[in-house]
């Protein structure tokens, strides 16, 4: 593990992710990321890097200049390389894969879990199919990219969280679909820099609607509590979804 400065006012341990140095490998079966998994993970995380010293450093007028000038630079190299048609986001074509219902390997740009998205955290996903019910996790450390109130994670980004292990539960119970409705209760801060788990079970199925519940914790402490409902729809209907307006 990794102690990492200057993401904020605290130090945090980083704890090796999928495809890290020093984590586990995963082979991830999407066009755009197979054969260069370690590679893509290592761009996503050194953006990731620049966001969070972007938002954190107190540079000159002049060198914040130059910084920006190298940063355009590199955007336009990294252009180069994006195809007329690019491949697609998701890995629908995938049939089968192996650990949790939303996986790295399904989802690497999701927006809250994707390691190749350097927009995303990452969350790190992991299920209990022992539990009764089965239980969704999400393992996150916010640094300050995500900062709301001093010191504190933005609700909005503990929102999404909940959502992606919420959907994550729902495939549990095969019961994939759409958010139709979230709701937070903020019970406590969520501090900046400390290991915040996510649970998530689904508390009920009735008809194509169902009902999840969960909590965050860091440590033993409860920091929020959520609930959600959302749409049972067949696979073909998801990837079709921004065709159709009506959930």
């Amino acid at each position: 593990m990794i102690v990492r400065q200057g993401y904020g006012t605290r130090n945090f341990v980083v704890v090796p992710h999928i495809n890290q140095p020093g984590g586990p490998f995963q082979s991830i079966d999407h066009p755009a990321v197979s054969g260069r998994e370690l590679e893509l993970r290592a761009l996503a995380d050194a953006v990731r890097r620049l966001v969070a010293a972007t938002v954190s450093n107190t540079a000159t007028a002049a060198e914040t200049a130059a910084l920006a000038i190298e940063a355009n630079e590199l955007a336009e190299r990294m252009e180069a390389h994006i195809p007329d048609e690019p491949p697609p986001r998701y890995g629908f074509g995938v049939s089968k894969f192996e650990g949790p219902p939303i996986t790295h390997r399904r989802a690497p740009f999701d927006l809250v879990t994707g390691i190749c998205n350097p927009a995303a955290l990452t969350v790190e996903m992991s299920v209990d199919t022992e539990a009764n019910p089965a239980v969704a996790r999400g393992r996150a450390n916010f640094s300050v990219v995500y900062e709301g109130p001093p010191g504190c994670v933005h609700g909005a980004a503990i929102a999404s969280v909940f959502d992606m292990v919420f959907t994550s539960a729902c495939s549990l119970a095969d019961a994939s679909g759409p958010t139709t409705k979230l709701s937070v209760q903020f019970r406590r801060p969520t501090l900046l820099g400390v290991e915040t788990t996510f649970e998530g079970w689904v508390e009920d199925i009735q008809g194509q609607t169902t009902k999840v519940r969960g909590k965050a914790l860091q440590g033993d402490q409860v920091t929020a509590r959520a609930e959600g409902t959302f749409r049972q729809l067949e696979l073909e209907a998801i990837r079709n979804l921004s065709r159709n307006s009506q959930v």
